[in-house]
């Protein structure tokens, strides 16, 4: 990374779909969605911090969530590495980093497939956008 370091900050919403769940399960399963956005982990891995098998973590995960744990984690971190585009001046290389892909093609594939541009071109485009913004001189009423 660059000489300063980027802090990423996650909001997870966590609906009340468990009404009257144990609160050390809902603090595990928390910390395993963190974890999951900030890494490439396995489900398994997830469903150990969990302490629940891996069919009933994935069971309860699409219970409250409507969607698998893969495309939920998926969409979240191209949702975060969108906003990171829009707000920081990253590399795409810091940029898969960030959003916890190990691998840059497959990141700016789905990143692709998703937004129609690439986290490259679309970079480009948002400080083409604000240098020409900038460039623009206040008109005299």
């Amino acid at each position: 990374m660059r000489n300063n370091q980027l802090v990423l900050h996650i909001d997870i919403e966590i609906s009340d779909n468990n009404i009257g769940a144990d609160d050390r399960e809902d603090e595990r399963f928390t910390k395993a969605i963190e974890i999951g956005l900030k890494s490439t982990v396995a489900i398994e891995e997830l469903a150990s911090i969990c302490c629940q098998s891996v069919s009933t973590f994935k069971r309860k995960f699409r219970a409250r969530y409507s969607m698998s744990p893969h495309k939920w984690f998926m969409l979240h971190k191209l949702e975060i590495a969108y906003r990171i585009i829009t707000e920081q001046n990253v590399t795409i290389g810091e940029l898969t980093k960030l959003c916890g892909y190990n691998n840059t093609s497959h990141f700016i594939s789905i990143f692709r497939k998703r937004y129609g541009i690439s986290p490259a071109r679309l970079s480009k485009q948002l400080r083409e956008d604000r240098s020409t913004q900038d460039d623009k001189s206040p008109t005299d009423l």
